[in-house]
């Protein structure tokens, strides 16, 4: 062989090493087909699980209106619940004021003045109330009138009736 010979030969060669090495690492003809296969795979699945979705779409649905009425019926128990604490907070403080009137002998006309946060504010301000209106009622105390006169209609045992000294203003 001659030279040349062996220099196509040798560029031969190496033409279809690389030619080989190029085979190798192109993607086979059937690694295009698993590709498609597993595309396929994957495309069904998702058809299939697109198709239960909508089969449990309304009980979803369903599921989630009956978790709003439980929301809603607790939040309206909640509101029952703060309605009821609010109620009994105001007949509480309105039996501390009714109390602290009566220990003090203040009157219903002046509950209204009787104000405070607490029952000790409250039992305080009714005892200022009354001490106040103690101090009013004696200086506004009227000076005693005359002493009555026990002698006035009063009747000896022999004095005639009604009905005689009736009769005798008509005589006259």
């Amino acid at each position: 062989m001659s030279e040349q010979e062996a220099a196509t030969t040798s560029a031969a060669a190496e033409a279809g090493d690389q030619a080989a090495d190029m085979e190798a690492t192109a993607t086979p003809p059937r690694a295009e087909r698993d590709w498609e296969a597993e595309a396929a795979k994957w495309k069904t699945l998702a058809r299939k699980h697109e198709t239960r979705a909508k089969e449990l779409a309304p009980a979803a649905e369903r599921l989630r209106e009956l978790e709003d009425a439980q929301k809603s019926e607790l939040e309206r128990l909640q509101g029952q619940y703060e309605e009821a604490l609010g109620a009994a907070s105001r007949a509480q403080h309105e039996l501390w004021r009714e109390r602290a009137a009566r220990r003090h002998g203040l009157d219903d006309d002046l509950l209204e003045f009787l104000t405070g946060e607490s029952e000790e504010e409250l039992e305080e301000r009714a005892k200022v109330l009354a001490a106040k209106l103690a101090a009013r009622t004696e200086e506004q105390a009227p000076p005693p009138g005359p002493a009555p006169d026990p002698t006035r209609g009063h009747v000896a045992d022999g004095a005639a009736s009604t009905a005689q000294q009736f009769a005798a203003i008509f005589d006259q």
